[in-house]
């Protein structure tokens, strides 16, 4: 396992935590990590490889976030922001990549 996959490795595992203690219900909570860990991490792995400058722990956890398909306002109440932050966020992030990458987000 390289270095790129051991970030990811822990950006999901506190993800899953910032979850578990979300105010989300349990049902829902439940749902969100499962699609957290179906995210395809080769994937995630392309895209930091692509950015143009290195991506924080919380910058991966928004991606995954983003990759796995939550609603704006699941991540706002994972991360305990308003839904508004979410898409600064989203925004902010594009900065992170060239202008040739294509962002599945």
């Amino acid at each position: 396992m390289n270095s790129t996959q051991l970030i990811i490795q822990n950006a999901i595992t506190q993800l899953c935590l910032l979850i578990k203690s979300s105010s989300l219900a349990n049902t829902e909570k439940t749902t969100v990590v499962e699609r957290v860990h179906a995210i395809d991490v080769v994937l995630l792995e392309r895209l930091c490889q692509k950015s143009s400058r290195p991506l924080t722990t919380t910058n991966l956890s928004y991606i995954i976030c983003f990759l796995a398909g939550l609603s704006t306002h699941t991540v706002a109440a994972i991360f305990k922001i308003e839904p508004g932050t979410v898409y600064t966020v989203r925004y902010r992030l594009h900065a992170y990549f060239t202008t040739d990458a294509v962002l599945p987000f």
